[in-house]
């Protein structure tokens, strides 16, 4: 019986959405809509390799689940890297992704401010193996990558920003600043 991902493209997107924003469900958008992949599957890291702090990983997935729902179907959020061994190495992910579904056609999602920094990845050219780089403009054009400049948005000023009580409804999902809010996340206040 054949799989049932057989001859699909998936996009993967990785990260560690804290909190997810308005340009990573820009490159969704772009993603869904002008490349081959007709799904993707957004992956929150569990725990960073590279020992970034964090908010705990279940409210990044909630997180993830408010920024990406506008996409229905299409985007599933998922908790793979969490039942698997920490830290966590795209590497072993995509290994662990494809032997579960051998016969799709693995993307991953990259903007070209990672490439800098794919030396310290672990297992660089097994991942290029195991999945094609789909390489997103990110802050400026750069001939590596596909598409748009999507705008050079950071999670980490975000939560600068929330911790000072600035406004950042113009880059963060409503959906997903609710929840901050309520949660009183990242310093933005007490919880409702």
């Amino acid at each position: 019986m054949p799989s049932p991902l057989a001859d699909r493209d998936i996009a993967l997107f990785g990260g560690s959405f804290d909190p997810p924003h308005c340009a990573h469900v820009m490159a969704m958008s772009y993603v869904l809509t002008c490349s081959p992949c007709t799904e993707a599957w957004v992956l929150p890291v569990f725990h960073h390799a590279f020992a970034k702090d964090s908010a705990p990983f279940k409210v990044r997935l909630s997180l993830c689940r408010a920024a990406f729902a506008c996409f229905g179907r299409r985007v599933r959020v998922l908790d793979v890297e969490s039942r698997l061994p920490s830290p966590s190495y795209t590497v072993q992910t995509l290994r662990h992704l494809v032997a579960a579904h051998p016969a799709a056609r693995f993307h991953l999602v990259v903007g070209t401010d990672i490439l800098s920094e794919t030396d310290r990845w672990k297992e660089f050219p097994e991942v290029t193996r195991l999945a094609r780089l789909l390489v997103l403009n990110r802050g400026g054009p750069d001939p590596r990558a596909a598409g748009p400049v999507f705008p050079p948005v950071s999670s980490s000023a975000i939560r600068a920003d929330l911790a000072a009580g600035r406004d950042v409804s113009d880059r963060v999902p409503r959906a997903v600043l609710e929840r901050i809010h309520a949660a009183g996340l990242y310093g933005s206040g007490v919880p409702a």
